[in-house]
C-alpha cells in the first residue's frame, strides 16, 4: 500500500506507540546571577521523566540539575540519576554535552541522555527567541500584532531579513536563503544587531551583574 494510503488509514486505527518530548525554557534575567530553568520531559507508556537544569546565563555553564521520574519501567532506574551530577559546572554547550556521557554505560540512563541532548540542541534557538522578544522593535514583529499597523506579511518578511543577518542562519535552509532577500528589505534591518551580536552583548552585560 502506498505511503499516502496509509496516511489516510492511521487517521481511523490506533496508535500503537507514541513517545512525547517538551522542553521549555524560563528566563530569570533580573536574578543575580541571571539563569534560565530548562525543564524537558519525556512521556509515553514506560516513561514520565523530566529533567531540570539550572544554566547560570553569565558564564553559560550547568548550575544545578534534577531529574523526577514519575513512572520508569523499573526498580533500578532511579538509581542512575546521581551519575549525572557531573554536569554541574558544565557549558550549556551541545556538542560538549554530547562528549561528556557517561563513559561506564551501565551507570547512566539511556532517557536521561536523551533529555540532555534535546535540553542542550535546542538551547541556542531559544535563546534567540528569548533576546528577539526582547531586543526586535515591536512594530515589525510579527508575534506582537497589537504594536503598530503592519500586516503579518510583512513583519515575517523583516523578521526573516533579520534572522538573515546572521552568518550561521543566513543560507542554512530554503527559507533563509539569500536568493529571497530583497535589497529594500536588507537595509531596512540594517541598523539592528544580529542575533550572535545581541548574544555576545548579552553575555557581557550578565558578567557584569
Amino acid at each position: 500500500m502506498a505511503l499516502s494510503q496509509l496516511k489516510q488509514k492511521i487517521r481511523y486505527k490506533d496508535c500503537g506507540f507514541q513517545r512525547r518530548y517538551e522542553s521549555r525554557y524560563y528566563w530569570f534575567p533580573e536574578e543575580s546571577p541571571p539563569t534560565c530553568l530548562i525543564e524537558v520531559s519525556q512521556r509515553d507508556p514506560y516513561h514520565d521523566m523530566t529533567l531540570y537544569l539550572l544554566v547560570n546565563l553569565a558564564t553559560m555553564k550547568i548550575m544545578d540539575l534534577d531529574v523526577e521520574e514519575d513512572r520508569v519501567p523499573y526498580e533500578t532506574c532511579p538509581h542512575a540519576i546521581k551519575t549525572y551530577s557531573y554536569l554541574i559546572g558544565e557549558d550549556i554547550s551541545y556538542n560538549k554535552i554530547m562528549r561528556k556521557f557517561p563513559e561506564d554505560k551501565t551507570m547512566g540512563c539511556l532517557h536521561i541522555n536523551e533529555l540532555l541532548q534535546n535540553a542542550a540542541q535546542s538551547f541556542s534557538s531559544a535563546y534567540a527567541f528569548f533576546l528577539k522578544e526582547r531586543n526586535f522593535p515591536a512594530e515589525w514583529d510579527e508575534y506582537r500584532m497589537y504594536q503598530g499597523d503592519l500586516d503579518p506579511k510583512s513583519r515575517r518578511e523583516i523578521g526573516r531579513h533579520w534572522w538573515m543577518k546572521d552568518k550561521g542562519v543566513r543560507n542554512s535552509c530554503y527559507s533563509f536563503s539569500d536568493r529571497h532577500e530583497t535589497t529594500d528589505l536588507k537595509q531596512q534591518v540594517k541598523p539592528l544587531d544580529s542575533i550572535t551580536s545581541l548574544m555576545v552583548k548579552e553575555f557581557r552585560n550578565s558578567r557584569g551583574k
